[in-house]
């Protein structure tokens, strides 16, 4: 494990390091082994808190609820550096060399979490932050209305005050994941109302549902290069643009097969496929039925 800093800890902070041997068991235990803490804690007006780590073995996100810090990550591709202000959250991937440090005149008050398991990997991707193959990935998530997950944060440092047992670190991680796993939609929500406008693109859509739109056509509604709008728009939505795309149109194709007696290649050319049996087949993937049964299903009962 990275060593968590050994920064003096001023009133009201705290800091957790489970022990080696619980660690192990959490690395093993059915409920935990995909996502569990390592160490922990909240740091209030951090002044003078600096980390400089060349070797990083672990995972660390680091929420500022006050003031401001400084990161810098050295990737592959060169190093990223930021600032980071209340309200954002910041993920520190294992095996990246990293700085960061409370900025001088404003510190910053941080919640912060060492973590591991066979998920840990795909936190990035699951965070929607992963950067692409030859540009330096995103590190920084801001998050709208944070404040929901005070209650659990709660819960998580306070079992630092009974005797650390198995039963409650097995608690510890549940709590972690449970925390993390509500951070996209709170970063969701911060997207949505500072990136683009998702209900006009979705009217855009409709609006364009007989054409063969490609990801060059949709990034240019929202305003934003091919890579930042795809990227953006997984944050938001779950999927790629284009996945989300044909699912429209399948739903719209699911309306004219309810409504119509048109066949099914003509409700395929309505909606931008020239070629019908790759119509069919993308139908099936979405439906679980191809367009002719759906249809057959779907017909009135007499």
């Amino acid at each position: 494990m990275s060593q968590p800093s050994s920064w003096p800890l001023p009133p009201g902070s705290s800091r957790v390091v489970l022990p080696l041997e619980l660690t192990d068991m959490l690395a093993s235990h059915p409920l935990s082994q995909h996502f569990y803490p390592l160490a922990y804690g909240h740091y209030l007006e951090a002044h003078g808190h600096r980390v400089n780590r060349a070797r990083h073995t672990d995972y660390l996100l680091i929420f500022c609820h006050r003031g401001r810090g400084h990161y810098r990550i050295q990737t592959p591709q060169g190093n990223v550096q930021g600032s980071l202000q209340a309200g954002q959250l910041l993920l520190l991937p294992a095996g990246m060399a990293h700085a960061y440090e409370a900025d001088a005149q404003q510190p910053w008050s941080i919640y912060w979490v060492h973590y591991s398991g066979q998920a840990a990997p795909q936190s990035m991707d699951f965070l929607g932050l992963q950067g692409a193959e030859h540009e330096p990935g995103q590190f920084v998530l801001t998050l709208h209305h944070w404040q929901s997950l005070l209650p659990v944060v709660t819960d998580l440092l306070n079992l630092q005050h009974q005797r650390w047992q198995r039963q409650r670190a097995v608690l510890a991680a549940t709590l972690l994941q449970h925390l993390v796993a509500q951070l996209p939609e709170l970063a969701t929500a911060a997207h949505q109302a500072h990136d683009f406008d998702l209900l006009a693109l979705e009217r855009f859509m409709q609006d364009n549902s007989h054409r063969d739109l490609d990801l060059a056509d949709l990034a240019e509604v929202a305003g934003l290069s091919r890579f930042h709008f795809a990227k953006k728009f997984k944050a938001v939505t779950g999927t790629s643009p284009m996945r989300y795309f044909n699912q429209l149109k399948i739903r719209l194709a699911c309306e004219q097969l309810d409504t119509s007696t048109d066949t099914v290649r003509t409700i395929a050319q309505n909606l931008g496929f020239d070629d019908p049996y790759y119509f069919s087949r993308l139908f099936k993937k979405v439906m679980g039925v191809a367009p002719s049964d759906y249809r057959d299903s779907h017909q009135p009962q007499i």
